[in-house]
C-alpha cells in the first residue's frame, strides 16, 4: 500500500509537470497536439523515473539502476506515450474537448497500467539468494 500512495505522489508531479508542459507547447509554442503530447509525457515519464528511485522504491540497488531506467523507459514511456496519443486523439474528438481536458482523462485511464508494470516489472526487488545458490522470490 505504500508504494500505491508513494506512486500516486510522484505521478501527481509528473501529470502536473506533464500538463504544464501541454499547454505551454500547445498554447505558447504552438506545436500541434501530437507533438506536444509526446515531448511532455517524455518529461514526465523521465522526472517520475528520478523521484520513484528516490522516493517510492529507494532501497533498490544502485548497481542496477541503468537497467530500471531503460526498462521504465521503453515499458512504461512507451506505454504512456501510446495511451496518452491515443486515448487523447480519441476523446478529442469524441467530445470536442481540448487538449488539456482530454489528456487528463487519458493520464487517469492509464495510471493502473502503469503502477502494475512498475511495482511487478521495473522496480520489484531482487530474489533473495540462500546459501545453496538458489534464488526465492
Amino acid at each position: 500500500m505504500t508504494q500505491w500512495i508513494r506512486f500516486n505522489l510522484v505521478g501527481v508531479m509528473g501529470f502536473s509537470l506533464q500538463t504544464l508542459a501541454l499547454w505551454l507547447l500547445v498554447r505558447g509554442a504552438g506545436l500541434s497536439a501530437g507533438v506536444a503530447i509526446t515531448i511532455a509525457v517524455l518529461a514526465a515519464v523521465s522526472h517520475n523515473f528520478v523521484w520513484h528511485e528516490r522516493f517510492t522504491w529507494p532501497n533498490l540497488p544502485r548497481e542496477k539502476r541503468f537497467d530500471r531506467w531503460l526498462a521504465f523507459h521503453v515499458s512504461t514511456g512507451l506505454v504512456s506515450v501510446l495511451t496518452n496519443l491515443g486515448i487523447t486523439m480519441i476523446v478529442m474528438t469524441a467530445t470536442g474537448l481540448s487538449v488539456v481536458p482530454a489528456n487528463i482523462i487519458a493520464v487517469a485511464l492509464a495510471s493502473f497500467a502503469n503502477f502494475w508494470i512498475n511495482d511487478r516489472l521495473i522496480f520489484r526487488p531482487a530474489p533473495v539468494v540462500n546459501k545453496s545458490g538458489e534464488g526465492s522470490p
